[in-house]
């Protein structure tokens, strides 16, 4: 990580940090440049909106990956029960077929292709109960087949929904933080200037505000504020 550049994740709070120190200040600054007038803060304070929504929705591009984990950790699930079950299948010599099939369908990801062919075998197991249920196989797990189909295509409706939903980082976002980080530097350059010799110019340090903000917090002890 670099100590003297803002990263993407940083760039709102360390614009944030900023804006405090800027708009107290900006009536001075203006006086030396006046290019930082009341527009230029208002541009500013936009800008921070500006990206905010964006983090926000680049937080949903985690919520997506988390979200495709859920999806392929369960369908690895079923996919291992259906080696159990096809077992079970060979030994009381019912045919395995469909289960093949299912196993593709998951292979290739195929989660609505698989739940409709995991809906007829929970028939198929119904209807050759008597020879698979010595093998392990129970009355009841039709109707469990049948739940887990349902949990499968669930899970892949949330996926496509957040897939649809999401918006990755395109050039066009990546602008909007790269304009927002040229700002704060441009803030912190003028008031260094305007400010160098007073205390507050440690306020227009890029490298001190990144410490501030990458700074453990600690917890108070007794009796302080």
């Amino acid at each position: 990580m670099s100590n003297s550049r803002l990263n993407n994740d940083e760039v709102v709070t360390g614009a944030s940090f900023l804006k405090t120190n800027f708009l107290e200040d900006r009536g001075e600054i203006e006086a030396v440049f006046p290019e930082f007038d009341k527009f230029y803060q208002e541009d500013y304070i936009n800008q921070i909106e500006i990206v905010k929504k964006l983090d926000s929705k680049f937080a949903k591009t985690k919520q997506q990956v988390k979200a495709t984990e859920t999806l392929y950790d369960f369908s690895n699930k079923v996919n291992t029960e259906m080696n159990v079950v096809s077992f079970k299948f060979k030994s009381a010599g019912v045919d395995t077929t469909l289960i093949s099939a299912i196993k593709k369908n998951l292979k290739n990801l195929d989660i609505e292709g698989a739940v409709d062919k995991i809906g007829t075998l929970s028939t198929v197991i119904a209807d050759n109960i008597s020879a698979l249920q010595p093998k392990g196989i129970t009355p009841e797990y039709p109707e469990t087949l049948i739940e887990t189909g349902e949990k499968l295509l669930d899970l892949n409706t949330q996926q496509n929904k957040l897939m649809d939903d999401g918006e990755k980082m395109t050039d066009a976002n990546q602008k909007e933080y790269d304009k927002l980080r040229k700002m704060v530097s441009k803030i912190i350059a003028a008031g260094k200037i305007v400010f160098k010799e007073e205390k507050r110019a440690d306020f227009y340090n890029l490298r001190k505000l990144i410490q501030r903000m990458r700074a453990p917090k600690r917890d108070k002890n007794p009796g302080e504020e």
